[in-house]
């Protein structure tokens, strides 16, 4: 069980839990709108690891191509912890929210997905995306999430949120 007050694991309550809270992980931390820097330099401040994983995208900005550097997960990024020590020092960091959670339960993120994503920055520091990008009219398959299975054609690219427009196929 946590201390509402401090955040610490008290002893002798749930064992099960008290390893999950001593042991380190990794936590996706929802931060303040546009504060991903700087709840990144406040959490990195605590002598934790970070990793805000950012992409470099061409825009037309006045319409010059200008690269643009934003989050891969706008408004969210990733910090390693051992939530027993960390987790109330990490809520209260400027810039951040929350710590993702199912209740008062931090929901760890698998090393292996930090791994794929790290695997993914390229020398310049930032995300690779894949090689190539869909052109309109690309028959395309949708292989995660509600319309996993589904196919459709590639229509364009939309702005963060809404990412891509696709003519599914009945």
């Amino acid at each position: 069980m946590i201390d509402e007050l401090t955040g610490e694991h008290r002893a002798g309550e749930g064992s099960d839990m008290g390893d999950f809270y001593q042991d380190i992980h990794w936590f996706a931390v929802h931060t303040k709108p546009h504060r991903e820097d700087v709840a990144a330099m406040n959490i990195a401040r605590l002598d934790l690891e970070v990793f805000l994983p950012k992409i470099k995208q061409e825009r037309l900005i006045c319409g010059v191509p200008r690269d643009v550097i934003k989050p891969l997960f706008p408004g969210y990024l990733f910090a390693r912890f051992r939530p027993a020590t960390s987790l109330h020092l990490i809520r209260y960091a400027r810039g951040v929210l929350r710590v993702v959670s199912c209740g008062d339960i931090p929901l760890p993120v698998d090393e292996a997905i930090i791994r794929e994503i790290q695997s993914r920055v390229g020398p310049d520091g930032y995300v690779r995306l894949e090689d190539r990008a869909p052109q309109p009219g690309d028959r395309v398959l949708v292989r995660e999430g509600p319309l996993r299975g589904l196919t459709g054609i590639f229509e364009r690219e939309l702005e963060d949120r809404e990412r891509v427009i696709l003519l599914l196929e009945a």
